[in-house]
């Protein structure tokens, strides 16, 4: 079996923490080990959130947060290992526990509006738009010049079937960054549930332009195929879509990316043609 470095580490920091709560009152079988000052403290958790970063980095989370909880555990005071907690505790879908952490950083760093930002993104995950919404709006007050923040606010907007406000937040998002084209694309979402189907096209071909991602790729198919006008495209933007990310076949997917209903409705046209049956029966089997 190959060892891991990373484990390895672990088990390592695990044994020195144990050994720094050997006092001089220990029993005599132990050698006496004076108490460690808060400086080591400090800095041999910042070594294990490093080794712990590597972990999420490989995906795995679980041990990331058993090396993270020892390590706010011998510095409850640094705030970046609370948010560390927090991202490995949101990649195993601990989200309630890591609002908990997130909250242990806003405390130590009030004014800082990534951490509010970030708890927004986890109460998305929970579906709880309203208190995402909080939580974003409190980012922005902090930086309003922050284009993911708008960002995460249109999509708080959406999930809150607020279109209009929602079409606020996207523009004031890409107006700060021009090659912002997520939100440039949440735009053409937005602009197709208001029946504006024209300026819809108009955002996913923006967006398109500046990713070649599968999103604004089938969204811009789905539209133009929707609008009779030019079918041939339409296919051959879907295809290369699906091949791309074949997760999009699935409704399901769709509305995680926050599709509107009206370019759900307009994908499965789209699906049903006979022109797209084979590619969508392979991107099945791709994405189950």
């Amino acid at each position: 079996m190959k060892k891991n470095p990373a484990i390895f580490q672990f088990l390592l920091y695990l044994c020195i923490f144990e050994c720094f709560l050997i006092t001089k009152s220990s029993n005599a079988f132990f050698p006496i080990i004076n108490e460690p000052s808060e400086q080591e403290l400090e800095s041999t958790s910042i070594q294990i959130g490093k080794t712990a970063i590597q972990l999420i980095q490989f995906g795995q989370n679980d041990e990331a947060i058993k090396l993270l909880e020892l390590a706010v555990k011998l510095n409850p005071k640094e705030k970046d290992l609370w948010i560390s907690l927090a991202e490995a505790q949101v990649r195993s879908n601990r989200n309630y526990e890591a609002l908990s952490s997130l909250n242990e950083a806003i405390k130590l760093k009030p004014k800082d509006q990534s951490i509010y930002f970030r708890q927004g993104s986890v109460y998305i995950e929970l579906n709880d738009p309203k208190k995402a919404k909080v939580s974003i709006i409190k980012g922005l007050s902090l930086n309003k010049n922050n284009e993911k923040g708008y960002f995460q606010l249109g999509n708080a907007e959406i999930l809150l079937n607020n279109y209009k406000l929602a079409l606020i937040a996207f523009k004031k998002s890409s107006q700060i960054n021009s090659n912002f084209w997520q939100s440039i694309n949440n735009e053409g979402l937005v602009l197709y549930e208001l029946n504006n189907s024209k300026e819809a096209i108009s955002k996913f071909k923006s967006a398109l332009k500046i990713s070649n991602n599968a999103e604004p790729m089938l969204a811009l198919a789905v539209a133009l195929y929707s609008s009779k006008k030019n079918s041939i495209d339409s296919f051959n933007l879907a295809t290369n879509a699906l091949k791309s990310n074949p997760e999009y076949v699935s409704k399901d997917y769709q509305a995680k990316q926050l599709w509107g209903k009206k370019l759900q409705k307009s994908a499965q046209l789209l699906f049903k043609d006979k022109e797209m049956i084979k590619v969508v029966r392979e991107a099945i089997k791709k994405s189950g």
